[in-house]
């Protein structure tokens, strides 16, 4: 099990994340989105090719650490400390910038 220390924004873990409905759950990669040392919210990353409007196509996936092309998925996960298994790496910082742009043109409808 990973300490509690607190997690970098931006960097990317595998995790264990809790299904929906409460019942199991599976290990699979985060990004660190907001630290709140009780509990962190993350982003969920995915292999499976996303519309960009449910999905930011990781650029740099390997420098972040997967192994695979990956996109993030627009939704927010809360992870436990104890649920973090291994650090991955860190976004890029064009993958950084890319997300927040993606992440203001779904909430206000339009490139800012």
């Amino acid at each position: 099990m990973m300490s509690d220390t607190i997690k970098e924004k931006w960097s990317v873990w595998t995790a264990r994340v809790r299904f929906e409905d409460g019942k199991g759950g599976k290990e699979r990669p985060v990004i660190v989105y907001d630290d709140r040392i009780i509990l962190c919210i993350c982003m969920g990353v995915t292999t499976k090719e996303k519309d960009p409007r449910h999905g930011y196509k990781l650029k740099h996936w390997r420098y972040a650490g997967l192994t695979r092309e990956s996109w993030v998925r627009f939704e927010y996960l809360e992870v436990e400390p104890g649920d973090f298994k291994k650090e991955l790496g860190m976004l890029h910082p064009e993958d950084i910038n890319g997300i927040d742009l993606w992440m203001k043109k779904l909430i206000y409808g339009h490139d800012l």
